[in-house]
């Protein structure tokens, strides 16, 4: 089943693991999913094509 919930950007600690995944409701209201959460909940696009929260703000 398909998620309510969009995928924006990811944050990254230091080392490049991901620690937290910055989704849109359909309502518009953002909000931080775990990553396994995002990944188990089968949110769109997936993880690993979702951009750096730097590459994302200079993409606004």
């Amino acid at each position: 089943m398909a998620s309510s919930y969009k995928g924006l950007y990811v944050q990254r600690f230091s080392d490049g693991i991901i620690h937290s995944v910055q989704v849109v409701d359909s309502g518009g209201n953002s909000i931080p999913l775990e990553p396994q959460t995002y990944i188990d909940r089968d949110v769109q696009p997936p993880i690993d094509e979702l951009p750096d929260l730097e590459d994302y703000q200079k993409s606004k």
